[in-house]
């Protein structure tokens, strides 16, 4: 990954490496499906500079027909290749085009040194313009990735750099290799200077969506997070439960705790706002400590958070519900002048996939709704309780027929025993 990009990144830009990878991965392929074709396209004019040459250097008989399959072969990549997803398929995507980007250097600085003694003044000056132009080119088109732009336009121009020191054109020695060399060096320093813009823009822009996914009191992820992140990880859970060849010991599920905190409306009335928000942070400090490090806590919206305890066993919602219940009747919270104050709350929670023996049934919707209904109940029956929703003694099909339906449903299924609430 380190390949893709030289820029430094600052410690709060530091969790966003991955997708700022990906993006400028996805940026490469985006950019340079034009120029490929129109490099491609252009191959006939590009032969016809060289021509001249040809009849005394073999070697561009078979270093232009290679030069005309790589950039064949790069146009079918950026066209055919998909979109790129995931950290395998981006290195591997990465590596496909920095290979790619190699192969046309080396080919390109072949060819003009193969070339260039060759050519009267007339066809190298014409020779240098085409070269020009596609540097210029290449410094959008590869503004994802600077070590791409390097691996094309340093064998490129720097070797008229080398060739016009050995065999100086237009009787000007040196000065003709100086000047294609600053003008390598300005390419280089255009290229830094827009991979550093992508970058800026992409990391900005990931800054913002960060700040959409948190909720900016507590810090913690948020509803929309939630949202996102389980439209990737429902999926993989559910095909892990249906894989046969997987064990049923070794297939984890997903635990699913909602809290409420009891009248909390209370503690807002009588020690204002500032002393609510003092609360809920400590609250949100006192659930990161209680769960796992790779469970999440979200905060859902005014006095209620969600944990989601990964790849849990089926035995975990109670425990974990119990747990976290236990720590915040024990809590002393500190409000903002000092005085303490003791918090209780309610849970209700629920495990996906629901039924081990269908787990496509339900979706993690459905199962959200259940720790929900199971939350209200614990509330609708005095408070400082807790309850979860989880498959009885009915059949399978009839837990998911049931459940399934709208949400009136919910109560007449827990009435007919097709679910056990405890």
């Amino acid at each position: 990954m380190n390949w893709i990009t030289p820029h430094h990144f600052a410690a709060e830009d530091r969790p966003h490496t991955r997708a700022l990878h990906l993006a400028l991965v996805r940026d490469l392929f985006e950019r340079s499906r034009i120029p490929v074709v129109l490099m491609l396209g252009s191959m006939g004019l590009f032969y016809a500079l060289l021509r001249p040459a040809v009849p005394n250097s073999p070697a561009l008989r078979l270093l232009f027909p290679a030069l005309v399959a790589v950039t064949l072969g790069r146009v079918l990549l950026v066209l055919l290749g998909g979109e790129v997803q995931g950290r395998r398929q981006l290195g591997t995507r990465f590596s496909q085009f920095f290979a790619g980007a190699i192969l046309s250097g080396l080919l390109l600085g072949a060819i003009n040194l193969a070339a260039f003694p060759h050519l009267d003044p007339g066809h190298l000056l014409l020779l240098c313009l085409a070269l020009m132009g596609i540097s210029s080119l290449a410094v959008v088109s590869m503004a994802g990735s600077p070590f791409c732009y390097v691996a094309v336009v340093i064998p490129g121009l720097g070797s008229l750099v080398l060739a016009g020191a050995l065999h100086p054109p237009f009787g000007l020695g040196y000065l003709f290799a100086t000047v294609i060399g600053m003008g390598l060096g300005a390419y280089l320093v255009m290229s830094v200077l827009v991979h550093g813009s992508l970058c800026k823009n992409v990391l900005l822009s990931e800054r913002l969506a960060d700040l959409a996914l948190h909720d900016p009191l507590t810090g913690l992820r948020n509803r929309r997070y939630l949202q996102e992140f389980m439209q990737e990880e429902s999926p993989r859970v559910l095909r892990r439960w249906l894989d046969t060849a997987v064990e049923i010991r070794s297939r984890r599920s997903i635990s699913l705790i909602l809290l409420d905190l009891d009248f909390f409306k209370r503690v807002n009335d009588e020690h204002g706002h500032a002393a609510g928000d003092a609360v809920l942070l400590q609250v949100s400090h006192l659930l990161r400590e209680v769960v796992r490090k790779p469970d999440l806590v979200l905060r859902w919206g005014g006095e209620e958070f969600l944990i989601l305890a990964l790849d849990s066993d089926r035995t975990a919602p109670p425990l974990i519900a119990v747990r976290i219940h236990e720590r915040m009747a024990q809590h002393t919270f500190i409000l903002p002048g000092g005085q303490p104050l003791r918090q209780t709350c309610s849970v209700g929670y629920g495990i996906f996939p629901f039924h081990p023996e269908r787990p496509e049934g339900l979706q993690w919707e459905q199962v959200f709704r259940l720790a929900d209904e199971s939350l209200y109940r614990s509330k609708d029956l005095g408070r400082n309780q807790i309850h979860g929703i989880l498959p009885g003694e009915g059949a399978p099909e009839a837990i998911i027929a049931a459940l399934a339906q709208a949400e009136p449903d919910f109560p007449a299924a827990a009435a007919a025993g097709l679910i056990q609430v405890l």
